[in-house]
């Protein structure tokens, strides 16, 4: 059985950005020589195709035989280049099968896409079968930034295009949204009304936390924006053949706030931040999603500004959700922050986003932070640097307070990773995972069915326990180290 390969060097432009012709030269024989030697050794045949990619081709047998290895070529590659004091890692798309050469190519490169997408450093292997489920392999050092300026101002200039070709446009984040997906989705909304385009935000009444309640307080001095928020009921019956609906925060369906206004649309656009997971929606119209990037906020913020002229003033209320979407996913600017993170952030401040607002919106209450610190003092040690905290069986938690248990307990000096696993609403067991980075908490929460970020991540299990669930954590915990 044969396989189709393609290697990509994640970061290529950034290495030879300052680099002269010499270094250039010995960048380009080092990556050629371990390439080289790699499929020497596992008889493979490759071809260098341009500067920062490779094809090759391969038996299955020797694909399957370093998948047994879990890919340890990965792992050579990052050596060698913290020897030569390289920011070098590499990304693999591979598929098999009895179809047609064409056809496991084009698998191939989309699985290399979605290696890409997820941060890179990884290897996504997918039989060319539709029914296939891709595996994942690697990934265990946190994404370097690929986001361009020239990418940014594309996907606004798309967007721009698809809103001008529809009547309508919908938005739905996640469940039990957070401030991220709340700002982002006004933020879409604002990019639609520049378009003179009806706009709708869909929201659960049954499905909203503190802050976000408090934003919707806030939101009632805003009539001009508040009729913009509608249930999925009403989503269902507005939408016609001229619509578009744009996924913001998230980008499995199986998440979403309404399943059956996802299932309505065929015309969908994708905004998100979170690694790439398989789940995913079928030939969106649009694809935005950058997991170098803190929140969906700052993505959708910064296609504001590719769009907005200099004389427009986005609504305050707009500008201080977006702000406050990133408050949320950065932990105040203390976590995956760039310097476009603070450059969008100015931007937003200059736009009229209310701090103190963001901060009221973000803030505790008496009774949360209560439930916040009973389940710190529920924690237990996994090893020296791991923390699980179990909750009560009997007690249902909101998702924001349980993150923000995580985040506290991830605080603690000396520990790198924090697991905090309550009931939730729906019976639902839900896992809220941290890291400082020397755990990839999002493969750990895709093993149980989740996804999320290198550092955040984020799980949601149907019939089961608590106590189930902290067993299967365990289990994966302990096979990780292996």
């Amino acid at each position: 059985m044969a396989a189709i390969g393609l290697i990509s060097i994640d970061n290529y432009d950034d290495l030879i950005e300052k680099k002269d012709d010499k270094q250039v030269s010995y960048l380009n024989s080092l990556i050629t020589t371990l390439i080289s030697d790699w499929a020497s050794e596992n008889h493979v045949f490759y071809k260098r195709i341009n500067s920062e990619r490779f094809l090759f081709v391969a038996k299955y047998s020797d694909i399957e035989r370093m998948k047994e290895e879990k890919f340890q070529f990965l792992t050579r590659v990052r050596q060698v280049a913290e020897k030569n004091d390289l920011a070098l890692t590499i990304s693999m798309g591979i598929s098999y099968g009895e179809e047609s050469f064409e056809e496991i190519g084009e698998v191939a490169q989309n699985n290399l896409d979605i290696a890409l997408v997820r941060g890179g450093d990884q290897v996504v292997l997918k039989e060319a079968k539709e029914e296939a489920k891709p595996q994942f392999f690697g990934g265990n050092t946190d994404g370097t930034p690929k986001r361009t300026r020239v990418r940014s101002r594309a996907m606004s200039t798309a967007l721009r295009k698809i809103f001008a070709e529809n009547q309508r446009i919908f938005i739905m984040g996640h469940r039990y949204p957070d401030m991220d997906a709340l700002g982002s989705a006004f933020g879409v909304a604002y990019m639609a009304m520049m378009s003179d385009k009806e706009c709708y935000i869909i929201l659960n009444p049954k499905e909203i936390t503190a802050d976000i309640q408090r934003a919707l307080e806030e939101l009632k001095k805003y009539p001009e924006l508040e009729r913009f928020v509608i249930t999925g009921e009403e989503a269902v019956n507005l939408s016609n053949e001229e619509s578009v609906l744009v996924m913001v925060d998230y980008h499995k369906p199986s998440m979403s706030i309404s399943q059956a206004v996802y299932d309505e649309f065929d015309k969908i656009a994708v905004i998100d931040h979170h690694r790439r997971g398989d789940e995913f929606p079928d030939k969106p119209l649009l694809t935005y999603i950058e997991s170098s990037a803190s929140s969906a906020s700052e993505l959708v913020a910064e296609l504001i500004q590719y769009r907005a002229s200099r004389r427009s003033q986005v609504p305050k209320f707009i500008t201080t959700s977006l702000l406050a979407g990133i408050y949320v996913d950065t932990k105040n600017f203390t976590v995956r922050t760039t310097g476009r993170t603070f450059d969008i952030a100015g931007y937003l401040k200059n736009q009229g986003a209310d701090t103190s607002l963001v901060q009221y919106m973000l803030s505790t209450d008496l009774d949360s932070y209560l439930m916040i610190s009973e389940l710190v003092s529920r924690s237990q040690h996994f090893r020296e640097d791991i923390v699980i905290a179990a909750a009560d069986e009997d007690r249902v938690y909101d998702s924001v307070t349980v993150a923000k248990a995580a985040d506290t307990l991830l605080s603690i000096n000396g520990i790198h990773a924090a697991f905090v696993i309550t009931k939730q609403p729906g019976d639902l067991i839900g896992i809220s995972a941290r890291s400082t980075g020397k755990v990839n908490v999002q493969t750990l929460m895709e093993a149980l069915g989740g996804g999320g970020h290198f550092t955040n991540a984020a799980t949601q299990i149907k019939n089961s326990s608590i106590g189930d669930v902290e067993n299967q954590l365990r289990a994966e915990l302990t096979k990780n180290e292996q």
